[in-house]
């Protein structure tokens, strides 16, 4: 009985070491040890909303998450997911656009030395947006995940901002590489 015991205490022990040791998933970015901090940050550079067809691309984030199709580029019914709660909200909620990779943070770890057509790319890139309440936008506000994360779907949200990162060869600080990983391994486990 004594041996089952130390047998079952001895898997225990390495499961949970494996647990913290294991790296997965790898998200290939760069790492730092921190967020730096750049000078000069001005929103306005990174050319917010630009033209998308008839709409704009904060419009056609819209859409695309709306179950409804958008009357002149404008919500007038229906609802949209919203993948940082997991729910649906109403389409004439206040709903905002956010930055996955916030631009703030983006300007810290690289963005800073673009020119402005990549500053404005990045910012009306489609993989970079999410339409979400305006609650959790702005609870959010420039934060990366060691700091903010949302209440569902954190590991989706995790590997798209390092698929954003890869895409434009940002770093991110080492402690939300770490967090990322931790969502995902959680969703692993507990099948979300």
């Amino acid at each position: 009985m004594k041996s089952y015991y130390l047998a079952a205490l001895s898997c225990i022990t390495v499961l949970i070491g494996a647990w913290y040791a294991w790296p997965f998933p790898r998200f290939d970015v760069t790492t730092l040890p921190s967020r730096p901090e750049a000078a000069g940050y001005n929103r306005e550079d990174f050319g917010i909303w630009q033209p998308h067809g008839a709409c704009t691309t904060r419009e056609v984030i819209l859409e695309s998450q709306s179950s409804d199709p958008l009357h002149a580029c404008h919500a007038r019914s229906g609802t949209l997911y919203d993948p940082y709660s997991g729910t649906t909200i109403p389409a004439t909620s206040p709903i905002e656009i956010d930055h996955i990779f916030p631009l703030s943070a983006a300007y810290d770890l690289g963005a800073s030395e673009w020119d402005r057509e990549t500053k404005v790319r990045f910012g009306n890139d489609p993989l970079n947006l999410v339409a979400t309440s305006r609650e959790l936008n702005q609870e959010k506000s420039d934060a990366l995940p060691a700091e903010w994360l949302p209440p569902a779907n954190r590991c989706d949200y995790s590997r798209r901002l390092a698929d954003i990162a890869r895409k434009y060869a940002l770093p991110l600080p080492s402690k939300d590489v770490r967090v990322m990983q931790r969502q995902c391994r959680l969703a692993v486990l507990t099948g979300n």
